[in-house]
C-alpha cells in the first residue's frame, strides 16, 4: 500500500489583496467616482444639460467615495466648498465661458471632472400679452398694445437675472413732431431707469420672462398735427430702448443692444406700433378698444 501524500502548505503571501489593503495603502474606489449633474431649474426639460445661463445653479453628485470639489478652470462658486462630500451645488456667475469642476474621491486616487458652458442673455423680444385688446380710439390714427418681454437664448434658464429699462427721449418727424424730446418712462433719478424685474418664468418656446406687462402706445398728437380725417399727415416717432440686466446679488450691470420702440402714422389712417420684433396696427376706423 502507498502512503497518502501530505502536501506542503504554501508560504504566506507578502502581497495584500485588493479587498484587504495593507496599512498605508489607498482605499479602493468602488464604484468609480463618476459625476452626475441636475439643474435646479426644471425648465428646460433636460436637467442634465451642461449649457447653463449666468446665475444658474446645478446640483453635482459623485458616485463612489465622498469627494473634495474644486473649480479648476473658469469662475463660479461651489457650496459647500470644504470637506469631502457626495453632493455640492455649483452656481454660475455673470461671466460667459467654460467652467470645469474636479471631484477627487477621498482616500483614493479617483478623479473626475465636469465642464459647463455658461452663457449670458443675448437678446430680447416681445409678444403681445395673451387675451388683451389693442389700444385705439375710433376716428384717430393712434395704436398701442400690452407686451411681455422674453430673454434669449431659450435653451437655458435666466431665473436669477433681473432686467430693467433705461429712460429715453422721442425722436420724431412729421405729425409726431409735438412729441419730440418727451421721455419714454419718466423714470426718476438717480438712474433714470425702471424698477428691476426678476425673470421668474421660462418656456423652451419663448425663453425667460418676468411676465410683467409693458404698455406700448403711440399717443395722439391731436387733429391739429395729423388732420381730423384722411389724408392724415404722416409721421414717425421712435425711442432708443436700452434694456439692462444683472445677476441677483451682483452689482455689475450689463446692457442689451439698443432696440427701437417705433410708431408711425400713414396717410390712410393706419397706425403701427413696433417693439422687440413685434408690430401691431390699427386703422382710424377701428372701434375704440383698451388692453
Amino acid at each position: 500500500m502507498c502512503k497518502t501524500e501530505t502536501k506542503t502548505p504554501p508560504k504566506p503571501s507578502t502581497t495584500p489583496s485588493g479587498s484587504q489593503p495593507s496599512s498605508g495603502a489607498q482605499t479602493s474606489c468602488h464604484p468609480a467616482c463618476t459625476i452626475s449633474s441636475q439643474t435646479i431649474a426644471t425648465s428646460p426639460a433636460n436637467r442634465a444639460r451642461t449649457k447653463i445661463g449666468v446665475g444658474e445653479e446645478v446640483r453635482l453628485t459623485v458616485k463612489g467615495n465622498p469627494a473634495t470639489w474644486k473649480i479648476t478652470s473658469g469662475t463660479g462658486t461651489l457650496s459647500p466648498n470644504t470637506g469631502a462630500r457626495k453632493t455640492v451645488t455649483f452656481t454660475a456667475d455673470d461671466k460667459a465661458g467654460s467652467t470645469t469642476i474636479t471631484a477627487t474621491g477621498s482616500g483614493c486616487a479617483c478623479v473626475n471632472t465636469i465642464t459647463f458652458t455658461v452663457v449670458r442673455p443675448a437678446s430680447w423680444t416681445m409678444k403681445r400679452q395673451a387675451n388683451t385688446n389693442l389700444k385705439h380710439t375710433n376716428g384717430r390714427p393712434d395704436c398701442g398694445w400690452s407686451g411681455i418681454m422674453y430673454v434669449h437664448p431659450n435653451d437655458v434658464n435666466f431665473y436669477r437675472v433681473e432686467t430693467r429699462e433705461k429712460d429715453s427721449q422721442a425722436v420724431c418727424t412729421g405729425s409726431y413732431t409735438p412729441f419730440a424730446g418727451v421721455w419714454h418712462g419718466n423714470y426718476g433719478p438717480p438712474d433714470q431707469a425702471s424698477s428691476w424685474f426678476l425673470l421668474t418664468a421660462h418656456t423652451e418656446t419663448d425663453g425667460s420672462t418676468d411676465n410683467a406687462p409693458d404698455n406700448i402706445y403711440s399717443g395722439d398728437p391731436g387733429a391739429g398735427a395729423t388732420n381730423a380725417a384722411p389724408p392724415f399727415k404722416v409721421g414717425t416717432m421712435y425711442f432708443p430702448i436700452t434694456i439692462q440686466w444683472h445677476v441677483v446679488g451682483n452689482a455689475t450691470i450689463h446692457d442689451f443692444p439698443i432696440i427701437r420702440q417705433e410708431h408711425e402714422i400713414f396717410s390712410d389712417g393706419k397706425c403701427e406700433s413696433r417693439k422687440g420684433g413685434l408690430t401691431e396696427k390699427s386703422m382710424h376706423t377701428d372701434p375704440t378698444t383698451t388692453p
